[in-house]
C-alpha cells in the first residue's frame, strides 16, 4: 500500500514539474522517475536483477532519471535523457549492458530506441 499512494503522489509532483519552464524540471522529473523505481524495487518488489542493472546503466550513463515500466518483473526501463546526450547514452548503454554477452548485444537494435512524450489516450466522440 506504501508503494501505491506514494506512487499516486509521484504523479501529481510529475504534473506539476511538467509546468516549470526551466531546466530544473528535468532534475527533479528525474529524481522523481528514480524515487518510482527504488519503490517498485523495495516495496512493491516488481523488478529484477537484470533490470535494476539496466536501469542503473542508464542513471550511469547520463539519464537525468530512470525506472522500470511495462510488466515490472523483467519488463523494460525508461529514462529521461537530454536530446543533446541521447547518441551517447544509447552508446553507453550499449557497451555498458547489452555488449556483456551475443544474447543482450543481438537485443540492442530493436530493444534500445528514443521516443518523445505525447499526449496520452484520447476519446473522440464522434
Amino acid at each position: 500500500a506504501l508503494h501505491v499512494f506514494s506512487e499516486a503522489q509521484r504523479v501529481y509532483y510529475f504534473k506539476d514539474a511538467c509546468k516549470i519552464e526551466s531546466s530544473e524540471a528535468y532534475e527533479i522529473l528525474g529524481k522523481l522517475m528514480n524515487e518510482s523505481h527504488e519503490s517498485c524495487r523495495k516495496l512493491y518488489e516488481c523488478s529484477c536483477d537484470e533490470l535494476d542493472e539496466l536501469v542503473d546503466v542508464c542513471r550511469q550513463s547520463g539519464a537525468y532519471g530512470s525506472r522500470l515500466t511495462g510488466a515490472g518483473w523483467g519488463g523494460c526501463a525508461v529514462s529521461l535523457i537530454p536530446k543533446d546526450k541521447l547518441e551517447g547514452f544509447l552508446k553507453s548503454v550499449n557497451e555498458k549492458y547489452y555488449n556483456k554477452n551475443e544474447k543482450l548485444n543481438s537485443l540492442f537494435s530493436c530493444s534500445a530506441f528514443s521516443t518523445k512524450p505525447s499526449n496520452g489516450i484520447s476519446v473522440i466522440n464522434l
